[in-house]
């Protein structure tokens, strides 16, 4: 693993924290480039994605520190060294979407159309980040003996690569969207479809991965993973109604 891809003067530039940011500045970029092509106010939309990832990266680092207060219990001070790892992607979707509903009333922005749009490269961003998990040796999976299985740092025993399975499915879920896109018909219809695919994706990944049990053999971002998929089932079949 390479947690730390190379240094000069003293100053580490980490993988995780590195693929992090090429995939907010790709996602970005793309977003700016349609939301030009959409008729969406570009200058609202940079804000609105400002907020969106400010608060993010602190739902995604809360939600770390409270499922693993005893790592920063010594040494609060590395709380805020994102860069190292140690994200939790659903504390960052549920942050990002209060973020920007708060921004839509803000800023006056078409909920649905502007949804749409930013979880259509939600999954390409959050491919980018898994990458960065891999490289940094966090958020692997359970032991395994199938031949592709990995032995990172501090293990003695090869486990499933579970980062390299999320972002193999996320750039799936992302191509999936972006062909919908093309044949969208509703409003909120990419938004509901993330919601379900994404779900699917997490629910079952966590089977493989190294997480504690919560309740009833399943982890708890499973939990959260079932609420999001029947969100967006719910969200889907109303809309798809709303406008026939």
């Amino acid at each position: 693993m390479h947690p730390i891809l190379f240094s000069f003067f003293r100053i580490h530039i980490y993988s995780y924290g590195l693929m992090v940011a090429l995939g907010i500045v790709l996602a970005v970029y793309l977003i700016e480039r349609d939301a030009i092509k959409n008729n969406l106010p570009k200058d609202a939309i940079v804000d609105l994605i400002f907020w969106v990832i400010i608060w993010g990266l602190v739902g995604a680092r809360l939600f770390y520190v409270l499922l693993y207060p005893d790592v920063y219990l010594h040494s609060p001070q590395d709380i805020l060294k994102i860069y190292q790892g140690g994200l939790v992607f659903h504390g960052s979707l549920i942050f990002g979407s209060i973020a920007a509903f708060i921004n839509f009333k803000a800023k006056k922005l078409p909920v649905l159309k502007t949804l749409d749009l930013l979880m259509l490269y939600l999954p390409l961003a959050h491919a980018f980040g898994r990458i960065g998990c891999f490289f940094n040796g966090c958020c692997y999976g359970k032991v395994t003996d199938l031949a592709w299985g990995i032995i990172f740092p501090g293990q003695i025993q090869a486990v499933h690569p579970t980062q390299l399975y999320s972002a193999f499915l996320l750039l799936i879920l992302f191509w999936g969207l972006f062909l919908v896109r093309q044949k969208q018909v509703f409003a909120g219809q990419i938004f509901c479809l993330y919601l379900i695919f994404y779900g699917l994706i997490r629910f079952f990944i966590e089977f493989v991965r190294d997480n504690p049990i919560f309740a009833w053999g399943m982890s708890i971002y499973q939990y959260i993973s079932l609420i999001l998929i029947c969100a967006g089932i719910f969200g889907y079949i109303r809309l798809k109604k709303a406008k026939q």
